[in-house]
């Protein structure tokens, strides 16, 4: 018996239907599985204090991973066009490994922390050096390093084999240089060995060299001439004892003329004031922990942030508020003027490491380097050493505990004001779980919460509370 047409019919129809039900299931689980990841990254641009360079900085706190990337943006697209590149498959292959190990990763999250440093050569030149440090799983993370020397002007990028006379004389000569460099070291961890097969090997082409005060430095990844131990090696080869390997032009374009010091009655006259205004604070603080004035301590960590941090300022200006700054190392080296300025109002300067690692993943070396390092950059930005500790979200262990030299501040409230970027949101949680005694979580590289602080300052002021710094709430 053969079907009837409209029975045909209503078969091609439900076919159809079908098909197209199960396409569009199977499209949409493909652009949620290639999207999501990405999509939940928080990116911002600010200007720098270098000519010509802004900083891109991309944050991701997620359940199973974080991610703190910081890269720079010239004005030249071809130069952008390489270091986007970089960047784009540091993230790519990050995330592919953490979907791959997603189900052990909710009591440790996976991290990645991309962060670069930029050296003045010339007014036009820079050295630009990135570090890469990612862990997932195991014992060990990863950590890589990439050296790029950047023409503003020309908008190009420099390889070091146009600079450096590349000949056998000259390869046994940085042989020796950084063998000599390397055992003048405590502890170097070299394999001799390594260093000899690196310096001689015909495809080394000496792309990890790059210039810095003076010095001609070579930056070295994890493992490739030294034990675990001794982390990314930079060894710095002061510039007359190499200048002879470089060609002519090179050497008149890099000016290593000896850096000015600063008159010591300067430096005498700007750092007099300063003990007698914390002098000042400290008999002030005294009196108000007298008082019955409920206390509450505003605290902002990542920054500091070219404009939103000074416009933070002038609204605690207003206030007659003090707060306390947890500084990112990297970013004070980029905006030491902005640093100046909240350590001269008279706010407490917090050490937040120099790239946000998570501090229970390293080594107790390379927990001090981080710390360390900050300490020194917002010394040598302010004139003041920092006060207290925040470890970088908020992870801390009993190594981390041995080797700070500062105390381990967290908060009570977090007002999760980087993932909402919502003025409304950050605003109501405050509002809802502020006591006497809490310390607020903020973060002055965002826009958002700059409108945020103005409302939280004029509410908690007419609920009677005090603004001050971290210190004061923990002595309390």
């Amino acid at each position: 018996m053969k079907p009837k047409k409209i029975t045909i019919y209503i078969l091609v129809v439900l076919g159809i239907l079908v098909a197209f039900y199960i396409n569009k299931i199977l499209l949409t689980d493909d652009d949620s599985d290639s999207t999501d990841p990405l999509n939940e990254i928080n990116k911002e641009t600010e200007h720098s204090a270098y000519s010509g360079v802004n900083i891109i900085t991309e944050i991701a706190d997620e359940s199973s991973y974080n991610m703190a990337i910081h890269y720079p943006e010239f004005a030249g697209e071809s130069l952008n066009e390489e270091i986007e590149d970089y960047i784009s498959m540091s993230k790519q292959d990050f995330l592919t490994e953490v979907k791959e190990n997603e189900d052990i990763l909710q009591e440790l999250p996976a991290t990645l922390n991309v962060l670069f440093n930029i050296h003045p050569v010339n007014e036009n030149i820079y050295s630009i050096v990135f570090h890469k440090e990612s862990y997932v799983t195991g014992a060990n993370g990863y950590q890589s390093s990439k050296v790029r020397l950047v023409d503003v002007e020309q908008e190009r990028f420099i390889e070091q084999s146009e600079i450096l006379i590349d000949n056998k004389e000259n390869r046994n000569k940085i042989y020796n240089l950084l063998l000599e460099r390397f055992q003048q070291q405590e502890e170097s961890y070299l394999f001799e060995d390594f260093l000899k097969e690196w310096t001689e090997s015909e495809d080394n082409q000496f792309t990890n060299m790059f210039f810095k005060d003076q010095s001609v430095v070579f930056k070295f990844d994890k493992y490739e001439v030294t034990a675990g131990a001794a982390g990314s090696p930079e060894i710095s080869i002061p510039f007359h004892k190499m200048k002879d390997m470089f060609t002519d032009g090179w050497k008149e374009k890099i000016n290593f003329d000896p850096k000015e010091e600063p008159e010591p009655s300067k430096e005498d006259e700007s750092e007099t004031p300063k003990p007698s205004e914390n002098d000042d604070a400290g008999e002030e603080s005294k009196e108000d922990a007298n008082s019955n004035k409920k206390k509450v301590a505003l605290t902002f960590d990542d920054g500091p942030h070219p404009t939103n941090t000074l416009q933070i300022l002038e609204l605690l200006d207003k206030h007659d508020a003090k707060a306390t700054f947890f500084m990112l190392g990297n970013r004070v080296d980029f905006y030491p003027d902005i640093a100046k300025v909240i350590a001269e109002k008279g706010h407490e300067l917090g050490n937040h490491t120099w790239t946000h690692k998570d501090l229970t993943t390293l080594g107790q070396e390379e927990i001090s380097e981080e710390v360390e390092v900050t300490n020194e950059t917002i010394l040598s930005a302010t004139g003041e050493e920092p006060t207290v500790f925040r470890p970088p979200y908020g992870a801390i262990d009993d190594q981390v505990r041995e080797v700070l030299g500062l105390p381990p501040i967290l908060w009570t409230i977090d007002t999760l004001d980087w993932k909402s970027r919502d003025p409304d949101q950050i605003v109501k949680i405050v509002e809802e779980n502020v006591t006497d005694g809490s310390v607020i979580l903020m973060h002055d590289i965002h826009e958002t919460t700059v409108t945020a602080v103005e409302r939280i300052l004029n509410s908690l002021e007419k609920e009677g509370y005090e603004f001050v710094t971290v210190s004061e709430i923990e002595s309390n």
